[in-house]
């Protein structure tokens, strides 16, 4: 039986309300891009990063990682490489740095639109489902083009793109984009899009903040797995 290539790992229960959540790509943002990563004892959290989501946790902000990982349909590592990955990377974050969720896919380029793979909204739009998010006052930050255009169809309020990973390559792109929403008549769009060198420079005050104080009850890890 073939394995499913579109996976979530459910870490938190649902929110009471629709509320607002950070969105991050993994490889190049939470952790540091090694290339379809398969060796756990390669995983480093990048700059800020843990900063980052204990600040988002601390002010009720359910941080959702969405990944794109085509080594699986490449035959470059496997679905446990992917996990393993994950495990060690939630590791290194710790208990006071929490992550909601991981939506990650193994689609290749020639995955069809409605699929998981970014620059698709899928992702985002599944954990809104399955946490009750408020997307129009969630935030995205990404080290790809393809990251804030997943963002912007899923009409996050604000996608940040950062510089490590593979954003050096990518900024040029990000701002030929960004021009383009700008001058376009169709971009009646509240959107904003951010730069950051790292995530050392985010400023928590930018992250969303809940209506409710009411925090989310939390599960152990491996507790809720679809797909």
């Amino acid at each position: 039986m073939q394995a499913p290539i579109e996976r979530c790992l459910l870490l938190t229960r649902k929110c009471a309300i629709p509320t607002p959540a950070l969105f991050l790509d993994r490889d190049g943002v939470i952790i540091e891009d090694c290339h379809h990563i398969r060796d756990p004892d390669q995983v480093r959290l990048c700059d800020g990063a843990l900063a980052l989501i204990r600040a988002a946790q601390s002010g009720g902000c359910p941080v959702v990682v969405i990944t794109n990982q085509s080594g699986i349909s490449r035959g470059l590592i496997t679905w446990r490489d992917v996990e393993r990955v994950n495990k060690r990377m939630l590791e290194l974050l710790g208990p006071e740095a929490p992550i909601a969720a991981i939506y990650a896919n193994g689609h290749g380029p020639d995955a069809p639109s409605q699929s998981w793979r970014k620059p698709s909204p899928a992702m985002l739009r599944a954990a809104a489902a399955d946490l009750s998010l408020d997307l129009q006052r969630s935030l995205l930050i990404g080290d790809r083009l393809t990251d804030l255009r997943a963002g912007a169809a899923a009409g996050v309020t604000a996608v940040w793109h950062v510089l490590s990973g593979h954003g050096q390559r990518e900024r040029e792109a990000v701002h030929r984009w960004s021009e383009a929403l700008r001058r376009s008549a169709a971009a009646s769009t509240d959107l904003r899009v951010q730069l950051l060198a790292s995530l050392e420079e985010f400023p928590f005050q930018q992250l969303p903040s809940p209506l409710s104080s009411e925090k989310s009850g939390r599960l152990s890890a491996g507790d809720s797995i679809k797909g």
